[in-house]
């Protein structure tokens, strides 16, 4: 069995934070997104670290920095409008390496909370998908994939339903056995622009093959954007903002927020923001903002 992380997009919607870091390498209470799941990796052998051009160098030294062995494999792209996708990427991984392994796929910007070593124990040579049980279809409304199950067998895979039939979201978790991997080639010459994403393969997927079922209650953050972001640094706070310790703070208060390097905040309240590093802000009030990298903001 051999492990891929995915890490090959942009994150706009992360933008000014992301514009010149990608979003695996994001410290969450501190440490890059990465970590995480690297700390948690089942597998004996190392993973393959699927990237992009512009973030290559970005994700070398984070590799060299923690004394990881990692194969690193870079698609020629440097803008969103260039990327794979996740079925894409997974694609050129199997052709370009030609793997002939049974394959554990992570996505990059997943943090997972459950035990990726059972997730693996639990696989029968049938393609297993991680589920997270939100406890509410609602919440699933419009946001994720949602896979309909009757006992460990998914029967139904929906893509951001209008009217979700399950409360299990899809996470970006998945082990697929070596038969599957000439499918994704496959997919991807049948696929309309836009419905590349992976819950549309699994539904594609479950027409040819059967797909069980991992679900989980541990915790999960799909960091997508702001507010799983901050949700997720929150976790491993327990509950308080995470502010750098060269932050330089005074006369402020600062709320359910994240300060990702030094910087000065001067009698001002941040609520629900994520404030990049060299940042300065004077006397200002900010909600669920994304603050980039040097901004100098003051009261006028």
């Amino acid at each position: 069995m051999r492990g891929i992380i995915l890490a090959g997009g942009y994150a706009r919607r992360l933008w000014p934070i992301t514009l010149d870091r990608p979003k695996p390498l994001l410290p969450v209470a501190g440490r890059p997104i990465l970590d995480y799941i690297v700390d948690r990796y089942p597998l004996p052998d190392p993973p393959i670290l699927s990237v992009n051009r512009r973030f290559a160098d970005q994700f070398s030294a984070w590799a060299e920095a923690r004394g990881l062995t990692v194969e690193l494999v870079v698609e020629e792209t440097r803008a969103e409008e260039e990327k794979l996708g996740s079925v894409g990427a997974i694609a050129y991984l199997v052709e370009s390496l030609g793997l002939d392994d049974d394959l554990l796929v992570i996505g990059g910007d997943n943090l997972l909370l459950f035990d990726l070593s059972a997730f693996v124990q639990a696989f029968r040579g049938e393609t297993l998908v991680a589920l997270y049980d939100l406890g509410n279809p609602e919440l699933a409304r419009r946001r994720f994939g949602v896979a309909v199950v009757d006992g460990d067998r998914v029967v139904e895979f929906q893509e951001k339903p209008e009217m979700p039939r399950s409360s299990l979201a899809s996470t970006a978790c998945y082990l697929f056995p070596r038969r599957v991997l000439p499918y994704f080639r496959e997919f991807l010459q049948g696929a309309e622009a836009g419905r590349d994403a992976p819950g549309y393969f699994l539904s594609w997927l479950l027409s040819r093959e059967p797909i069980r079922a991992f679900p989980f209650q541990e915790g999960w953050f799909d960091i997508g954007g702001r507010e799983a972001y901050i949700a997720a640094n929150l976790h491993f706070t327990g509950g308080e903002p995470w502010v750098h310790p060269q932050a330089r703070v005074e006369g402020s208060r600062i709320e359910r927020s994240v300060v990702l390097g030094p910087c000065t905040i001067q009698d001002s309240h941040l609520e629900e923001c994520v404030v990049d590093e060299g940042v300065e802000l004077f006397g200002v009030e900010l909600r669920k903002a994304l603050v980039g990298r040097g901004s100098h903001l003051r009261r006028g």
